[in-house]
Order: structure tokens, then C-alpha cells, then sequence
């Protein structure tokens, strides 16, 4: 599976980056007269035949094209993590589950404040080619607690707090969770989301790392897609 967010349903001929032919023709050894298929990361799927197997300039022909509509929105904005590989760990498996929102909150008690923002996007091409989902979720760079949730209200927010929570996420209401830092969040900011509409959800008993807590309201989420 390859990566081709230039392709459209009306592309006759392409040419793969760089990257990809490499990994086409280098490791994977394709050659001319191979079929291959291709993600768009917009709902399209592709399958073509490769006219020239060049590293550098890896001739396609494109045969057929189908056109997946997008899954219901499942938006987790969470604080980004201390430690850098946890949030790509979350990335990467949070694209396997279905997520089609990442959005980074810095809020009172984040620890981090720059990313590798292309990194992190590669990550989530791969994860999305491997597990061949149609969408490539979207990922919004570092943005303030309270202009986030004044940009988008309404939704879930998992805190260690003690009021008492929901036990079950309700579809009618907006499929957004917010996740907060190693320390959680404050008070103040958990009474801002509540104005916002944000309604507490609980995770369960037991006190979860951001990036479990996370990818656990990702499953509770996208589980809503499920018929009954």
C-alpha cells in the first residue's frame, strides 16, 4: 500500500515521490508491469500499474479508483506528552483505531511544547497504509486550552477529579474527548470546559497515562460506528 495525496479520481498517469518509489522499487523490488495499490488519504483507493520502476521516477498507470465515505468523526485532543515516543505510540495506533482527529492542547500543566509536527505526520501515513484506512487523520498543531475549547465546544472530558461522571459515552453528543497532562487537568480549566458543554466521562477505575487514556476513549469513541 502507498501513499499519493496528489492522486484524484481523474488521474490518468503518476508519478510517486520519492519516498514511496524508493520503497517501491528498492525494498519491495516491484517492476515494470506490477500492479500496486495507493491511498489518497481523502477516501480514495487506487490500484495501478507501474510503467517505469524508477527510484526517482516510478511511472504509474492508473487503472481503477473507488471512493470510501468518511467515517463519523471520532476527536481526541490531548496534552501532548514528556516523553516524545508515547505521543507517537498514541499517533500511530490511535490512526489503526480509527481516530479521525488528533488535536494537541496545551494546557496549565503540559510539559512540552515543541513537536516535530512531520514526523508526527509520517507516523500516521504509515499507520494508515498499514492498517488501509481511507482518511488520514487529521492533526492540528499545539493550541491553547481555552481557545480550543471555545473553537470547538461540546463533548467528553476524562479527568482524576472527583465529581461524578458518565460511565458510557452517549452518540447524540459530540464525539470529542479531552485528555489531559500527566499531572491532569486543573480545576479551573475542568470548570471552563464545563461551560464549553464538555460533560465528564470516566475511563474506569484505574488512573491511566495520558496516552492509555487516550487511545481507550479512541476505542470507547469509535465504538459508537458499531450497529447496536
Amino acid at each position: 500500500m502507498f501513499y499519493a495525496p496528489y492522486l484524484t479520481a481523474d488521474t490518468a498517469d503518476f508519478i510517486l515521490d520519492e519516498e514511496e518509489a524508493r520503497h517501491c522499487v528498492r525494498v519491495l523490488r516491484k517492476n515494470d508491469g506490477d500492479q500496486i495499490n495507493l491511498l489518497d488519504g481523502k477516501g480514495g483507493y487506487y490500484c495501478a500499474e507501474i510503467k517505469v520502476a524508477a527510484i526517482k521516477n516510478c511511472l504509474l498507470k492508473v487503472l481503477t479508483y473507488e471512493f470510501h465515505q468518511p467515517e463519523p468523526m471520532v476527536h481526541v485532543a490531548v496534552a501532548p506528552t514528556k516523553n516524545m515516543s508515547r505521543l507517537e505510540w498514541l499517533l500511530e495506533k490511535g490512526t489503526e483505531l480509527g481516530c479521525t482527529h488528533f488535536s494537541l492542547i496545551q494546557t496549565k500543566r503540559t510539559e512540552r511544547n515543541s513537536m516535530n509536527m512531520e514526523r508526527m505526520s509520517k507516523i500516521m501515513v504509515s499507520a494508515m497504509k498499514q492498517s488501509q484506512r481511507y482518511y488520514l487523520p487529521k492533526l492540528d498543531a499545539p493550541i491553547a486550552f481555552a481557545k480550543f475549547i471555545e473553537a470547538n465546544p461540546g463533548g467528553w472530558i476524562a479527568h482524576c477529579c472527583e465529581p461524578v461522571k458518565q460511565s458510557r459515552i452517549e452518540a447524540h453528543i459530540e464525539r470529542r474527548i479531552l485528555i489531559g497532562p500527566e499531572g491532569d487537568f486543573t480545576h479551573e480549566e475542568i470548570a471552563l470546559a464545563s461551560q464549553f458543554h464538555y460533560l465528564p466521562i470516566s475511563l474506569g477505575a484505574a488512573r491511566l497515562r495520558t496516552e492509555t487514556a487516550a487511545l481507550k476513549s479512541i476505542i470507547m469513541l469509535e465504538a459508537l460506528r458499531e450497529p447496536g
